[in-house]
């Protein structure tokens, strides 16, 4: 059974409980919701710039918010040292603090989270992201193509988008030169709904097919891989596909020869094991495999493809039942992958027509979930699964309105079955990945605490004390 409780009726419900369970009192009404706010002191940060950092430099941070005063660190969630200034009365205003990063040369590309702790407490996340390649701001003049900003490549560009403008970033290429240019927008918080064009910038006109928007897999981020015929000089506009801009419509733009990879492949790993991760996606031409190591304590890594120069990471999940990968030929039931549960099965649809069938033991009366997914893990695939019994009739299958793809099964009796995957919208390709779970489930619910702080007294119990004390598991990821 599921319960989809809201964050702060289920946070005051498991508050109930611990307070039941130690006390001899006899049961009462249940007493009226108190809110629980947090302290009004509490600093709070808005999007920080630059929004990145760049490996082995040292960065000024400037940050602006509220409750600012008396700071006593910046935590990152990625290893540097931070130096608070206390020069310039840096410290003493409420709605800015100057920090400052030495991030080391071997720090992790990707996405990473800041916070700032004052002596009043400890402020929201912001993302902030590290990277290899040198970083610049955008120009405030650089709306028209005749005054397109000068960037060498490889560069990150931190800029946002005007209303009813776009910018404009001038880029020389030599002879069969390969770039990949991509908008970090969307993933990053912001607003941006990024498209990328590219343009001659001799004559001005845009060139056909250098045109990105809503990339799959990049939560409508824009990417673009595209190898140059002749050398000149281009130009590339970022702009909002609704003419929008703002604030709150920041990215940073990525342009460099490295690799564009969607998703690991393996898409997860058990905790604790090493495996060799490959990449799907784009430019990956003489990319090797990685060797990691899942660490226990974390639910996903970052693994970052490198050709010759490093492209942008990918995600993989770290899971608590063994992980493999579909082997193929599979695509008939009798030539079914056969798989021991709980597993993980990383596959794709190759080919056209393709076909993933898999089978497993089941016993009576036992309940299973079959769960495929797909955007969960940035792949542009939408899949469509059945399930059947020994003698080839259907006795399940997911709701294609519904993501992930899942079917709760209740075996009616012991034997094998076979799961059948296909492509919702029979697709093929490399890029077209998911990710099937396959395990034996009993009566279950979620916990989603949709906030990212939390004010614990002196003495006081935090969630995961009172989850624990429940006897309830913390799940790394949420549907």
């Amino acid at each position: 059974m599921r319960s989809c409780l809201r964050p702060v009726s289920l946070l005051l419900l498991l508050l109930g409980l611990v307070a039941l369970s130690s006390s001899n009192n006899p049961l009462t009404a249940q007493p009226k919701p108190v809110p629980i706010p947090l302290a009004p002191q509490a600093p709070t940060i808005t999007v920080p710039f630059p929004l990145g950092a760049q490996r082995g430099q040292t960065l000024t941070l400037n940050l602006t918010g509220t409750n600012l005063t008396d700071p006593t660190t910046l935590w990152t969630s990625f290893p540097c040292k931070v130096t608070i200034p206390t020069d310039m009365n840096n410290g003493k205003d409420a709605t800015k603090l100057r920090v400052q990063l030495e991030v080391p040369a071997d720090a992790p590309i990707g996405f990473h989270s800041i916070r700032v702790a004052t002596k009043n407490g400890l402020s929201n996340t912001r993302l902030f992201c590290v990277d290899d390649f040198p970083q610049i701001d955008e120009v405030a003049d650089n709306k028209t193509k005749e005054k397109a900003q000068v960037v060498v490549a490889p560069a990150i560009v931190v800029g946002k988008t005007e209303v009813e403008s776009s910018d404009f970033f001038k880029v020389s290429v030599k002879a069969g030169q390969r770039l990949t240019v991509e908008v970090l927008g969307r993933r990053l918080g912001s607003l941006l709904d990024p498209i990328i064009k590219w343009h001659d910038a001799k004559s001005g006109r845009e060139l056909p097919g250098y045109y990105s928007d809503d990339e799959p897999g990049l939560q409508s981020d824009a990417r673009l891989t595209r190898t140059f015929k002749d050398a000149g000089d281009y130009l590339i506009e970022v702009r909002d596909t609704r003419h929008l801009g703002g604030a709150d419509y920041y990215y940073r733009l990525r342009i460099a020869d490295c690799p564009s990879a969607m998703t690991a492949y393996p898409v997860a790993l058990k905790r604790g094991t090493k495996g060799l991760v490959n990449f799907t996606g784009k430019a990956l031409e003489g990319v090797a495999p990685v060797e990691v190591t899942m660490p226990t304590d974390k639910d996903a890594i970052s693994v970052a493809p490198k050709g010759p120069l490093v492209g942008w990471p990918v995600a993989v999940s770290a899971s608590d039942f063994d992980e493999i990968v579909e082997q193929e030929p599979n695509n008939d039931p009798t030539k079914a992958q056969r798989l021991t549960l709980p597993v993980g099965v990383t596959a794709r649809f190759l080919e056209k027509g393709d076909l993933d069938c898999f089978v497993f033991a089941a016993k009576k009366g036992a309940k299973y979930a079959i769960v495929g997914e797909t955007y969960e893990i940035g792949s542009p695939a939408e899949v469509y699964l059945v399930i059947k019994d020994s003698k080839g009739a259907e006795v399940g299958k997911s709701v294609p309105q519904n993501t992930p793809a899942r079917i709760d099964f209740v075996a009616p009796a012991d034997g094998d079955f076979t799961i059948v995957v296909e492509h919702l919208n029979f697709l093929h390709g490399p890029t077209e990945v998911y990710h099937l779970i396959v395990r034996e489930t009993g009566p279950e619910f979620d916990v989603a605490l949709q906030f990212d702080r939390l004010e614990v007294s002196p003495g006081g119990t935090t969630i995961k004390g009172i989850m624990s004390r429940l006897g309830i598991s913390r799940r790394a990821l949420i549907y």
